[in-house]
């Protein structure tokens, strides 16, 4: 069921707090989990995680290494200067603050981001984590050797200056509003002393070879789990587990079944609310409106979909409510812009206007030079209009989404072909390779309005993650304009015009947000859901198991 990391500064809004749980979706609580401190924290044991989707690779950076598998393993092996915290308010990791103004972290002409890193940060072999390993993040994004999913944000950097051993002083070409985006969520600070001179295409893929957060990696069994151990030498809060098994479970019910037994310890499952139920009787379930949400995308490049009547009528023929009320159970409402609701500055409601109306669909279809046939089914020049949809496999909430929508588009005379792949393939090649007509997938979000890697044209792969291929000048041009900005009335202004173009161009279809569950077994303490960017695993090294529980070795009370 896992979901895509939208890259640095082109992560879509949800200035949003995290607001608790949905109406019937609220956290409950078993016997001192989820978050709990019922009693005293103790130090050891194993925490296995049950997962649906297998990384690709491990190196977030480069092309297939945008799957939340990847950042949730990652993020608990390198950090990044800041990071989100559940209430959509950002904290310092490796930085010792956030700059802006009033810190003097940043200046405005010439525009200047000045990072100052904590003196005590040092990677796991004992090497200080310096100024020299933030210009190395920076070089390796700009090196155009290497696959990088998206130099969105870090191409508008004129000067990286090292100017202590930690202190680091960007300039920029011009004020850019997401700078704090930039060396965090996505992209984490990488070691320069255990990288330099190595292929960044295939080093990290399988293993990385140093912390700077509580973990470290320690193996991959490739089709059956990752382990991560304590890292002795982390320069922050110790860990308390002794190491953390990331086991791979594709099947939803296998997942839960196994939680239920405590073959596994922690489950972070589909957004299916039709789980949560099933996931109380095994533990402590957190259920919270995410800031991910789900799309349909067109591919722009294909026939059939690259018709603008195609596209307006089958948004005309699909019913989201019908979509929601069956496959979320009700407790969300159709999304209707790439914005959130909550994020009332930049939110518009631009897709309301395609709502269920059958007679236009059809019309629109007929000006597209369509006739329907006999079957049902329209066609042109004898070819029948068929599109194809992908989506990943073993998620059942998708693929009861794709068996709606494809009797919806059969009722208006369009026949859509289901497919649905591994996530590997899925995310590491065909949305990449633009190897799909109709897609469907999740974007996560992040406090900054900044969707330029998205929709940018600028931003087609392999440059960026405009996965639909989309191109409209406008578009581009007041995307710049956002990110070049760091007026928030201005950036506020601007997303709403592309909003409301980006509904007439039909690139896509929001759908809905979605629900982010974390279940864990009642003897797991001080797990916290995080809804956002960051993931429900943000904060692994609070986490501990009471003494003995769920077959681990034995645990040690921690004074």
């Amino acid at each position: 069921m896992r979901h895509r990391i939208l890259k640095v500064t082109a992560i879509v809004a949800a200035l949003m707090l995290v607001i608790g749980a949905l109406v019937g979706c609220g956290s409950s609580t078993g016997g001192g989990g989820g978050g709990t401190t019922a009693a005293t924290p103790v130090k050891g044991g194993t925490l296995t995680i049950g997962y649906e989707q297998e990384p690709a690779i491990l190196n977030s950076f480069i092309t297939g290494g945008d799957m939340m598998a990847t950042k949730d393993v990652e993020s608990n092996v390198l950090l990044g200067l800041i990071r989100i915290k559940p209430d959509f308010s950002y904290e310092p990791m490796i930085a010792e603050s956030i700059p802006d103004a009033a810190n003097g972290g940043v200046t405005e002409n010439p525009f200047t981001v000045t990072w100052k890193i904590k003196k005590e940060a040092v990677w796991s072999d004992g090497t200080p984590i310096t100024a020299e390993d933030v210009k190395f993040t920076y070089d390796t994004i700009m090196n155009p050797k290497w696959e990088i999913i998206t130099k969105s944000g870090y191409e508008e950097i004129s000067k990286a200056e090292v100017i202590d051993d930690k202190t680091i002083k960007f300039t920029f070409k011009s004020p850019y509003g997401p700078y704090r985006e930039m060396f965090s969520s996505s992209y984490m600070i990488l070691p320069k002393h255990a990288l330099e001179g190595k292929d960044f295409n295939k080093v990290m893929n399988d293993a990385i070879p140093v912390a700077s957060g509580p973990f470290m990696f320690k193996e991959w069994k490739k089709g059956d789990h990752i382990t991560l151990v304590r890292n002795d030498k982390y320069w922050g809060k110790p860990a308390y587990l002794d190491e953390v098994v990331w086991k791979w479970i594709p099947d939803t019910n296998t997942e839960i079944a196994q939680l239920k037994t405590g073959e596994v310890d922690a489950v972070n499952p589909s957004p299916d609310p039709s789980l949560i139920d099933q996931l109380k009787t095994a533990g402590t379930v957190q259920a919270d409106p995410g800031t991910l949400w789900e799309h349909l995308a067109f591919n722009l490049d294909k026939p059939v979909t690259s018709d603008l009547k195609v596209r307006q009528a089958i948004a005309y023929t699909i019913d989201r409510q019908k979509i929601v009320d069956q496959v979320m159970l009700g407790q969300v409402k159709p999304l209707q812009s790439i914005f959130v609701p909550e994020q009332a500055a930049d939110y518009s409601p631009d897709w309301e206007m395609y709502k269920p109306d059958k007679a236009k669909a059809e019309s629109l279809l007929q000006e597209a030079g369509y006739t329907k046939g006999a079957d049902g089914f329209y066609a042109k020049g004898g070819t029948k209009l068929t599109i194809e949809m992908k989506t990943t496999s073993n998620n059942t909430g998708r693929e009861k989404m794709f068996q709606i929508i494809q009797s919806q588009l059969k009722e208006v005379g369009i026949d859509a072909k289901l497919a649905f792949e591994e996530a590997n393939t899925f995310f590491g090649t065909t949305t990449p390779n633009g190897k799909f007509q109709v897609a469907e997938w999740c974007w996560l979000a992040s406090p900054d309005p900044s969707v330029k890697t998205l929709f940018s044209s600028e931003q087609i792969p392999p440059t960026g993650q405009n996965y639909y291929r989309y191109k409209n000048a406008d578009v581009t041009k007041w995307i710049n304009e956002a990110d070049n900005s760091v007026d928030l009335a201005v950036r506020a202004e601007l997303s709403k015009k592309i909003s409301k173009q980006m509904a007439a161009d039909l690139p896509l279809i929001p759908l809905y947000q979605r629900l982010s569950i974390l279940a864990t077994k009642d003897y797991v303490h001080d797990a916290k859901n995080n809804a956002t960017l960051e993931g429900a695993f943000w904060n692994l090294s609070d986490w501990w198991k009471e003494a003995g529980a769920g077959g681990s070795a034995p645990a040690t009370t921690t004074p």
